[in-house]
């Protein structure tokens, strides 16, 4: 090879090596120096002189010192401590500095915003006292403090700690350890030396690397540092659980006001005797029946309502295998008139044709059906029968708002609780939503809604368990719950009300223990089944249908089997009917037809398918960073 080939290939890899290699050196603190001033009175003063290396990486404009404020104590329990800045500087001059919440302290930046430093060297000093950072035990006091803190970000080269003890004490009489390396490790490089006036010091003997720490204990015996009263005492608990108050006091407020609003409003009117009745009570439709025990509308009111007109032969429901639902006009009628709000239906639904498709298309006419007849049967019922008192919900649910809000404002991890309070809120309203889902014979969707209910609640209860902020989510839950317990238990029937509620009641008694013997005596297998169909749709509304279908589980299979004339309802054509299980008829067809009414009164679109000690340990701690 050319000598002037090799001078200029061994040139170029040159270049490209000094190009290539780093143009800043290694940001580090170069010394961490802390004087701890135990007063006898039990608080601390510190001053801290951090020397930094600052080569415009992380350190542009000045560093950040975080300063915990909430600890866990040995016994796990929530500890909040005092703290308060009194001195910046920079190089021996006062600096610019801003305070900032952090998740469980405060976090200091020093330096200016619109100021970058020049690379070079700096020392910063910081003053500050704190209280509450001692340990009283039964032998002796002491101090357990974490120096550095474990969370910068630099290698810190040299630190040391001078302690001066209270007053009286001697270095002598003192008890000193230390621990060094990153959080729960024991690390012992460094040494010790006893000062002049109650003074000792600390010193490591070996660099920290990013994640390290220098922790020291210094006991000292007891007499010297006059302990918290039990005033004092009162008021730490306080302040240690300020958003536990503040809560308990806001659930107790929310309780008793319900207590208050269900004494005036609430209460039901004292029972009758409850005695089997062998039909319903006079004028009163199904779904009428079913909102005046429910106290309220539901979408199972509205099939119910549908069935019994099918029953009195005014219409005919069909529900093909492509998952159709269609009612028809039916010209068979029965002698028994349409209710009221049953009228209301048939004239919005088929007054002027033959047939009418329960389809997301008609979303609009189904939903003004089912609002018109709801407000038909609030217009005969309620009021009359009973009282549903929302509006003495309004305070409760007021209160309970504004003690949230304070229980996250008083918490100095508000985050913290609103990540695990808002979920256990999304819970009840998953749990709530199942609920209702349920009653309307959707299953399935009702057990993925409940399932997505429990795992929420369940992770998120472990989550708090693992944070210590189990009371406090526990508050949330518990002013949830009140709400949802006044909601059911504020409505109330009024005096005509309970003697209807009563005569229902009689009713559903019979419905559920008719002897089925006794029934199968009444009259030839279709007179049975006649029976059958006329309470049919009020063993629905009151939820005991299956019961009911038992009772004639033996005319509905002599009738579906007999070689003459196959049983089954007139006024029904679809999957719904199953001459192998005729008794879950009655089930599976209000599941089916609610689900339908639900799903077509939706708007296209509208909705998705989808004690040892060790490095770390101890008050102070905390790290810091550059900014």
């Amino acid at each position: 090879m050319p000598d002037g080939f090799r001078r200029l290939l061994t040139g170029t890899l040159l270049s490209v090596f000094f190009l290539s290699s780093p143009c800043i050196g290694e940001e580090k603190i170069q010394q961490f120096s802390s004087l701890i001033e135990i007063h006898t009175d039990g608080g601390l003063t510190i001053t801290e002189k951090i020397t930094v290396l600052a080569e415009g990486d992380k350190i542009r404009r000045g560093i950040y010192r975080d300063f915990p404020t909430r600890y866990k104590d040995r016994s796990g329990k929530t500890k909040t401590v005092g703290f308060q800045l009194l001195d910046v500087k920079r190089d021996g001059k006062r600096e610019p500095f801003r305070l900032e919440n952090i998740s469980n302290g405060v976090r200091v930046y020093i330096g200016r915003g619109d100021h970058f430093l020049p690379h070079g060297q700096y020392s910063y000093e910081l003053i500050y006292q704190t209280d509450r950072q001692l340990g009283f035990f039964e032998r002796h006091d002491e101090l357990y403090w974490n120096v550095t803190g474990n969370d910068w970000a630099f290698t810190i080269e040299q630190a040391d700690a001078i302690v001066q003890l209270p007053a009286g004490v001697s270095a002598h009489d003192a008890e000193l350890t230390a621990y060094t390396g990153a959080r729960g490790e024991t690390g012992r490089d460094y040494r010790l030396d006893a000062l002049a006036d109650g003074q000792v010091r600390f010193e490591i003997t070996r660099p920290l690397p990013p994640g390290s720490g220098f922790t020291i204990v210094t006991g000292w015996p007891k007499g010297f540092v006059a302990e918290p009263t039990r005033h004092q005492r009162l008021s730490y608990f306080f302040q240690d659980n300020l958003a536990l108050v503040v809560g308990l006091t806001g659930f107790f407020l929310v309780f008793f006001y319900f207590i208050y609003a269900w004494n005036r409003v609430g209460r039901d009117p004292a029972r009758g005797t409850i005695f089997p009745r062998f039909e319903p009570p006079k004028d009163l439709s199904p779904a009428a029946v079913r909102y005046i025990m429910r106290m309220g509308f539901d979408n199972r009111v509205f099939s119910t309502a549908l069935i019994s007109m099918a029953v009195k032969g005014r219409i005919r429901i069909e529900e093909s295998e492509s998952k159709k639902t269609i009612i028809h006009r039916d010209g068979i009628q029965d002698e028994t008139p349409l209710s009221f709000g049953e009228q209301v239906i048939f004239k919005k639904l088929l007054a002027n044709q033959e047939s009418f498709e329960l389809d997301k298309s008609h979303h609009k006419k189904i939903r003004s059906t089912r609002d018109a007849f709801k407000t038909r049967l609030e217009g005969e019922y309620h009021r009359h029968f009973f009282f549903n008192n929302r509006r003495w919900l309004i305070p409760g649910i007021v209160i309970s708002i504004l003690t949230i809000i304070a229980v996250v404002m008083t918490n100095s991890e508000p985050q913290t609780i609103l990540g695990m309070g808002i979920p256990v809120l999304v819970m009840f309203v998953f749990l709530f939503a199942a609920r209702s889902i349920w009653r309307q014979g959707r299953w399935f969707h009702a057990i993925i809604f409940g399932v997505i209910a429990i795992v929420s609640g369940l992770s998120n209860i472990a989550f708090a368990l693992l944070s210590s902020n189990l009371i406090v989510v526990l508050i949330l839950v518990l002013l949830v719950g009140v709400n949802f317990l006044f909601y059911a238990l504020i409505k109330a029937p009024t005096r005509a009300g309970q003697k209807i509620i009563d005569e229902i009641e009689g009713f559903k008694k019979y419905l559920v223990t008719a002897e089925k013997n006794r029934l199968n005596t009444l009259g030839s297998i279709d007179q049975q089944l006649l029976l059958f169909e006329k309470y049919l749709p009020y063993a629905l509304a009151l939820d005991v249908d299956q019961a009911w279908s038992e009772k004639f589980s033996d005319a509905l299979d002599e009738a579906t089997t007999r070689s003459d004339n196959h049983y089954r309802p007139s006024w029904y054509h679809g999957r719904s009917w199953n001459t192998r299980d005729p008794v879950g008829f009655a089930k599976s067809l209000n599941r089916s037809l609610s689900s339908t009414i639900v799903s077509a009164g939706t708007a296209p679109g509208s909705s998705s398918g989808f004690s040892g000690g060790s490095s770390g340990g101890g008050g102070g701690g905390g790290g810091g960073g550059g900014w």
